[in-house]
């Protein structure tokens, strides 16, 4: 395209994912995991946002726990993130979006624009992903806040969803309303109705209309966020974020603090196969299954066994799972802890995780 700005990928690295539990933990979070493949999800993301794909160099946002190991698996897919910007607490998307603002409008200019994303998320098809990524380029240099949003290939409840507006143009439409995660019945509803998507979580922006936006809406997470980075202590390949500015910093998602309130939210469909993969059950719908049905990683031995997921850490080095008899079961095993529930239940594990940590009298 004439004139084409440049992309500067900024890859959000926090959460612990604890509906992945036990084997994401807030030590080892589920984006530094294989769970989808021979690469984790970080490499992946790395990988559809690479600089031969026509991307700048990425910004990875992190904590600080986690900036070795982010350096480390960036290197083992030959990449060298621009900055590793590390936060010393977690405060949301909001502020990670303006303080991605500022570090690319600092390496590019206010001009550049900025594809905000996860990265524990996994999309199948890379090329229409990049496709509609050029296609949402108009719109954020025409001033937009650009949201994708995933097609809708069932009632689910995990996911929030967009409502689509009016055409903007021929790939964009107004947000008609942002909606929380809805319960089954509304879930199949809003499938039937055809105007409603997935929200992917994924931006693009550029990076003086993000400021502008959140001085306008909450510019009290632009000036706790300004300092913080104003601050930050440089060291290597990271920023290291200021912790007294940042701790002071409201926590709030780009979606509340912004798209819900700003005339600048635009919206391009995405069909490329999106998943947060964010459940167990995730995990297995995005698997190959046996004859039988079930997803099966490690030393597992499945005996009149259907429709099951069965997860032992370390592939063939790790502990042996076997099962008779049992159907719709996902069990996970790791070093440290074995986790057995039935796949309709999965949302409840941070539930049981409360009551591990606060067991009853």
């Amino acid at each position: 395209m004439t004139n084409r700005p440049v992309i500067v990928p900024v890859i959000m690295s926090g959460g612990a994912g604890t509906r992945l539990w036990p084997l994401s933990t807030a030590q080892k979070p589920k984006q530094f995991h294989a769970l989808t493949g021979a690469l984790t999800l970080l490499q992946q993301t790395v990988l559809r946002c690479a600089q031969a794909r026509g991307f700048a160099a990425p910004i990875v946002v992190c904590a600080r726990r986690h900036a070795q190991e982010v350096e480390r698996q960036c290197t083992a897919v030959n990449t060298v993130p621009a900055l590793i910007i590390t936060e010393p607490c977690p405060r949301n998307t909001a502020p990670c979006a303006v303080t991605a603002a500022q570090a690319v409008a600092t390496q590019h200019g206010k001009d550049a624009c900025v594809l905000l994303l996860a990265a524990d998320h996994y999309i199948a098809d890379t090329a229409a992903f990049l496709e509609k990524v050029e296609a949402g380029l108009k719109s954020a240099q025409n001033g937009h806040i650009v949201t994708f949003g995933a097609r809708v290939t069932g009632p689910a409840t995990g996911y929030g969803y967009i409502r689509k507006g009016a055409a903007l143009n021929d790939q964009a439409f107004a947000v008609r309303a942002f909606v929380e995660k809805p319960d089954a019945k509304t879930a199949a509803a809003y499938m039937r109705a055809g105007d409603y998507v997935w929200n992917a979580g994924i931006f693009l922006f550029r990076a003086d209309v993000m400021r502008d936006e959140m001085q306008k809406f909450r510019p009290d997470i632009l000036e706790a966020a300004t300092q913080a980075w104003s601050a930050a202590a440089k060291q290597g390949p990271c920023a290291h974020l200021n912790e007294k500015a940042f701790a002071a910093c409201p926590s709030d998602s780009v979606d509340y603090a912004i798209m819900e309130k700003t005339d600048c939210a635009a919206m391009l469909p995405l069909d490329a196969g999106w998943s947060d993969v964010g459940t167990w059950p995730a995990i297995y719908d995005l698997d190959e299954k046996d004859q039988d049905g079930n997803a099966c990683h490690g030393r597992v031995t499945a005996l009149e066994t259907k429709d099951c997921l069965f997860y032992a850490q370390d592939g063939e080095n790790g502990p042996q799972i076997a099962a008779l008899g049992v159907d719709n079961l996902i069990v996970v095993s790791t070093k440290e802890a074995v986790l057995v529930l039935p796949k309709d239940r999965a949302d409840e594990i941070k539930a049981l995780l409360e009551s591990m940590a606060n067991p009853s009298p």
